[in-house]
This record gives structure tokens, sequence and C-alpha cells, in this order.
């Protein structure tokens, strides 16, 4: 509490006075320790707009208020106008105390605006300005935790104070920063319950917290009820529905916000547009995006400019995320930091490195923590550990830049050099990292290195020396291990592995689990997939879908049919992933008729829109049945481009020549060479078909063409030069 002299108790009497000399008063100045007043000079605060005239009491609280707001600028300052509010009696007035409130807590003096808050509360507990202001500053100041434990003193006191939507709005996003959703959900009732679910703030908190958890769908019905909706409100709608992938959606939603319902976007809005694009893997719609975010203005938008060159390498279209990013003026850390990423998951780590070497020589941006991750990266993808030692020996180990104790760079240098083979050296690093979790991490990662490098044993051994220095492998340190047993088919490693799995008791995670599962599928070990699977309780979508594939992986193709129909009898609606499995068991195992349905049911029955690799399934399955015409037809309809139509029609050529149809073999020859008149391969098949037929002038014929062209054969096709070996000479 604050502790004042007595001739400041008695200003207070005064305060009634209609008006006061604030000449005539005494200014305190507060110490640095908040809790205490002491006797100063008195002088007029700098900037302070109190003068030495008479004023109305209503005149002093707004001019006080002004300058709380408005003019201050520093803690001194704070403090001395902290001093006229007690001096003239105010500081016990709620909308004066707010202000103090949050002052203190912008300059982070947390305690302080304690103190102004418990001696207020103490009189005036009914009223919730205070209390938001109190809850506002707990929030800004990252402290979630006692939002919720101030909100829960605010609604259980014996004065009950009734919350407003502010206090909705505050609690909520707390709720949502901590991830207490359930209490979040109990604060929405009880704002349904006093009519405040559909407000603007509540709402817009409301659609945030469940977007967050990806409870999209209670998310809408909040966000469809509110009468009122601005551009934080769709921002926060759009933003859900990009954070779980749901694309079209989020390209829906911008349409309505921007063409029906005329709504401006954001730069938020655009990111997270731009982002989901990215998502998708679909250039053609962010190249839309893109074109409209240049037409409404936010092309030297930074953060917008940083998404698309994202959303570009995302998609594949690298040539246009390197045009677009040269075209940035003003390129930022996250700009090169960004790029350079997009060079390491394209695989082009050389490019990723010269980028960085640019930066550095052409711009004053020193290295940041993700770009030094992207470099690292760079050097393990390339085995160059002595790159990576100069940047480690410079950047990292340097005082000046202050990353030698990062945790996260550390453990790069580890991947990095253990994926150049470095062991030793890794095992060095290991001796910085204090931590036992960080510990594991890193571990994992060096264990990560060698299973990417096949290097099975030394992999093994390594789990096994993390144990004997004291680290316990987590569930990550098996997730990280399986995947190579299943790759070489080390069915006994991998049973080892389970055993090790069961006694550290990480079968029940389902990651694990499927793990296990997708581990003794690819070995063969069907039975034991299907022992893992029957052991999962809380089976999802992705556990059903793993178990169908692995049942196609072993040719069960009705077993895979069978248990989809059990997945959708138990409510489990399936994703692209399952019916992908089930439609691969149905090629496999001749079921032309389930497949067609199945592939029918995609769009009619879950709204899902077929891929590519749906359509090359499907095409498979009715080429397998020798429905060449209807395999035809729907490759002609749905090939999206040229590029993506390629594979539909060689699989589809090569099944004229199974099926010895000439007819349709030479009409899809003849798109192939419109698409692919460089490939030697497509020139074979049909010579190939014309001899089967008996037409040999006409194989004769290709092949005198595909000479005159020049192409190279392909060695994988010299079954053509056994089969037509007078053509040939």
């Amino acid at each position: 509490m604050l502790k004042f002299i007595p001739a400041a108790k008695s200003l207070e009497k005064t305060a009634s006075s209609s008006v006061i000399t604030s000449s005539t008063l005494p200014i305190y100045h507060l110490a640095r320790n908040p809790t205490l007043i002491t006797y100063p000079t008195i002088q007029t605060p700098p900037n302070s707009t109190f003068k030495s005239t008479q004023r109305s009491w209503q005149e002093l609280k707004e001019s006080l208020a002004n300058s709380i707001s408005n003019t201050c600028f520093s803690l001194d300052h704070l403090q001395q106008l902290h001093c006229h509010a007690i001096s003239l009696g105010l500081h016990r007035n709620l909308y004066i105390s707010s202000l103090l409130i949050n002052k203190y807590c912008s300059f982070g003096w947390i305690k302080s605006a304690r103190h102004v808050f418990d001696d207020i509360t103490f009189r005036y507990a009914a009223n919730s300005l205070v209390w938001n202001s109190m809850m506002r500053g707990y929030l800004k100041n990252r402290r979630p935790r006692s939002v919720l434990d101030l909100y829960t003193e605010m609604v259980g006191c014996i004065r009950e104070c009734m919350p407003d939507n502010q206090t909705f709005n505050i609690v909520i996003t707390a709720c949502s920063d901590l991830g207490e959703i359930e209490l979040g959900s109990q604060v929405h009732a009880y704002a349904r319950d006093v009519g405040l679910e559909f407000d603007l703030l509540v709402g817009t908190a409301l659609v945030s917290m469940y977007c967050k958890v990806g409870l999209v769908e209670t998310a809408c019905k909040v966000f469809d009820g509110m009468d009122v909706k601005d551009v934080v409100a769709w921002n926060a709608m759009i933003s859900g529905f990009s954070r779980v992938g749901l694309v079209h959606d989020v390209l829906n939603m911008f349409k309505v916000m921007r063409f029906v319902q005329g709504v401006f976007p954001t730069e938020e809005t655009m990111v997270s547009v731009v982002s989901a694009c990215g998502v998708s893997g679909s250039p053609e719609g962010g190249g839309i995006i893109h074109a409209h975010a240049v037409k409404i203005g936010f092309e030297t938008n930074l953060f917008v400019c940083n998404s698309l060159v994202e959303m570009y390498i995302k998609c594949g279209c690298l040539s246009s995320a390197v045009k677009f990013f040269d075209m940035i003026s003003s390129k930022t850390a996250v700009s090169w930091s960004t790029m350079i990423g997009g060079f390491v998951r394209c695989g082009l780590s050389n490019d990723a490195l010269q980028l960085f070497h640019e930066m550095i020589a052409t711009t004053n941006i020193q290295p940041t923590r993700p770009i030094l991750l992207n470099v690292l990266l760079a050097c393990a993808d390339l085995g160059d550990w002595q790159q990576g030692k100069q940047i480690e020996d410079y950047y990292i180990k340097s005082s000046i830049h202050g990353f030698e104790s990062d945790a996260c760079l550390n453990t790069a240098l580890i991947y990095m050099y253990a994926k150049c083979e470095k062991t030793q050296t890794s095992l060095k690093l290991l001796e910085r990292i204090h931590e036992e979790g960080e510990g594991v991490i890193a571990w994992n990662a060096m264990i990560k290195a060698c299973v990417e490098c096949g290097q099975v044993d030394r992999a093994s051994s390594l789990s096994l020396e993390m144990q004997r220095r004291g680290m316990r492998p987590d569930h990550i340190t098996f997730l990280t291990l399986l995947p190579l047993f299943s790759s070489t088919s080390l069915l006994t490693k991998g049973m080892e592995a389970h055993a090790h799995v069961i006694k550290r008791g990480f079968e029940s995670k389902r990651s694990v689990a499927h793990s296990l599962i997708d581990m003794y599928a690819k070995c063969g070990s069907i039975d034991g997939s299907i022992r893992i699977f029957n052991r999962i309780l809380d089976k999802d979508v992705e556990s059903w879908s793993l178990m169908i594939k692995s049942y196609a992986w072993n040719g069960c193709g009705r077993e895979a049919a069978d248990l989809f129909y059990q997945m959708k009898e138990i409510g489990i609606n399936p994703n692209r992933i399952t019916l992908l499995a089930v439609l691969t068991a149905c090629s496999h195992a001749g079921l032309v008729e389930e497949g067609r349905e199945l592939f029918k049911s995609m769009k009619e029955n879950y709204g899902l829109e077929p891929d590519m690799e749906h359509y090359a399934c499907i095409v498979d399955l009715l080429c397998r049945g020798g429905l060449l015409s209807e395999a035809y037809e729907l490759v002609e309809s749905t090939a999206k481009s040229a590029r993506s139509s390629v594979g539909l029609w060689s699989s589809l050529l090569s099944a004229c020549r199974v099926h010895g149809d000439l007819g349709i073999g030479e009409e899809v020859a003849r798109r192939l060479f419109q698409l692919e008149p460089e490939n030697a391969a497509n020139f074979l098949t049909l010579a190939n078909i014309y001899i089967d037929t008996g037409r040999r002038d006409d194989a004769n014929e290709v092949l005198r063409l595909l000479r005159e062209k020049g192409l190279t054969r392909n060695p994988g096709c010299s079954w053509v030069e056994q089969s037509i070996p007078s053509i040939l000479e």
C-alpha cells in the first residue's frame, strides 16, 4: 500500500471543494521503492498540463488524466503524476486509478499497478473498470495465469463484480495463451448466460481460441452468430481455417469478406490467405492472391512479401520465389532466412550457402538463429563440415553474437557433424548441453543423422551409448529409429526396438504405435501390424488409414476394403490418405467396381477433391481391369495441366501395350509426343504396340523417326531391342 504523510491526508478533506488552487498543494515524489513516498522539492513535473491557476475539480481530473495518458513517457514522471493524484484526492477515482494501472503495467511495474488496484478494489469491488485494467496489464506482461487468478477472484468475491465484454475478451485470450480450453469453454458458457456470446470483442476472442486448438466447427458457430464482424473477426476465422489446412474454406471466406461484405483486408488477412495457398501447394491459387495483393497495395508490405516467397517455395515454384525475392527492395533477416531455407528445402544447399555469403557481403544484416540453422542444415546436406565449423567458430562461439549457449544451434551443430560422419565431434559438443531435456533432443538429432545416412549399426549403438551416459530415450528417439528398420527390412532389430518401447511405456503413444504398424508392414509382418493396431484404444483416422495402407502393401486388398467399411460404420470419416490407401488396395486386388464407387464417393459423400495421386490410382485400377476407354475418358476430362497429366497418359500407354489396344494406344502416344517430345520411351512403347499387333512397318517408321530426332534410348527400355532386333539393325 502507498504510505503518505499526515499532511496529505488532510488535503483529502479539501477535495470536495469546487475550486482548488493547485499551486498551494505540495507535490510528492514517489521513491524508487513504489511503496514509499518521501518529501521532495516542490516543483511542477515536466510536460505537465497543471498550471498555477484556479481550476474546477472536473478540469483538474481531466488534466491529470490527459497527463497520465498522453504526456507521460517515463516512470519518474508517472510517479510524480501519481503523487498529484494523491494530493488532489483523485488516487481512488476509478478512472484515474485505471489509467495509473495501465501506465504502470506499460512500464512493467506490475507490483505498483497491483498496489493501486488493491487500494481501489478494497472499496469499489463492484466496478469492472479497474479489474479489466489490471487483467489487461497482466496479459500485456505475459502473465496469463495471473489473469485467470484475478478473474476467479473477481467473480468469486463477496461483492461479486459482473464481467463485461472487455473482461470476457481478456480472460478468453488468456485461456487461449495457456491452452486452457476447458476453462475457456466455461467462460464461454458464462458469456452466453449473460448475453455476450456474440458480442464483437467476446466473439472474436472465442473464434481465436477455438481456432488455435483446431475446433474450427465450434469457432464457425460463434462466428456465424455474430451480427457485427470487423476485420479482426474475419482474420481470426480465416487464420483458423488456414491453420488446419482448409484451403478452400480460406479462399471462399476471403471472397465473401472482400467482395460480399466489402471488408478491406489487412496484412494479417493476406498473410493467412497466402500461407493457406502454400499449404495447398497450389501455385495457381497463390498467383491469383498475389495479383490481388498487388492490386490493393500490399506489394511493398514486408510481411506479405515474405509470405509470398514462402508460398512459392512450398508450391515448388522456386524460380518464382527467387524472382520475387530479388524484387523486394528492403529485405529483412526474415526475407533472407525464408529464401535460404527455401533452397535447403528444395535440396539446393549450394545455392543456400551462396545466398548466405551474398547476404554477409552486401548487407549489414547479422545472421539470426533461423538463418544459421538453415546454413548448418545446408552444410549437413552437402557433407561440408569444414564450412560448418567456420560458421561455428565465427558466429556461434563469438561472444558478440550471443549464440554460444543456444541449445537449438548446438543441436544443429551436433546433427551437422554427425551427418558428416564426425561422430566424435558431435559427442564432444553434447557435453555443452547440461539440461536433460535438451540433451535428449541433441542425442535424437545425432541418431537422426545416422538414420538418414543409412547407418543402422551406428544409430543403434548411439541409442545404447545415450543410455550409458544417463540419458533416457523418449518417444521421439524410437520414432527416429523405427523407420530405419522399416526401410531395410531389419525385422529382428525392429522387434528389439519394440521391446524397448514396451519397457519404456511408449506403446500407448499413438504416434509410436503408428510407427510400429508401419515398420511391421514394411517388413512383411502384417500380423505384427494387426496386433499393434488392435491395441490402440483411441484410434483416429490416421490409425485406420495406416492399417488400410499396410494391408494394401502386403497384397491384402479384400481385408483393406473390409477395414475401410468397418471404419465408416463406427462413424470415422476418411480423409484423402485413407481413400488413396483403399483405392490402391482395390487396384492391387482387382476390385474394380468397389474402386469406382469409392472414387466417386470422394466428392459426393466426403467433399474431397481428388488430387493427381487419386487419379493415378483409379487410372491404374481401370487399366488393370482392361477398361481402357473409360480410363482414356477420365484422363482426358480430369488432367488439370500438361505437366500433371504426363504420368497418367504414360500409365495408359503402357496399359495399351499390355492389352494390345492399338486404337487408344496411338491416340495416347500422339498426346505424349506433344507433351514430351524428347522422351524416347514413348516412341519405343508405341513401336512395341505395333510389333505386338503385327504392324512391323509402322514400328519401323516410329523407330526411324526416333533416330532422326537424335533421341537416346533409355537403357531401361532395352527389352524393345530384344523384341525387334531386325528393325534396329
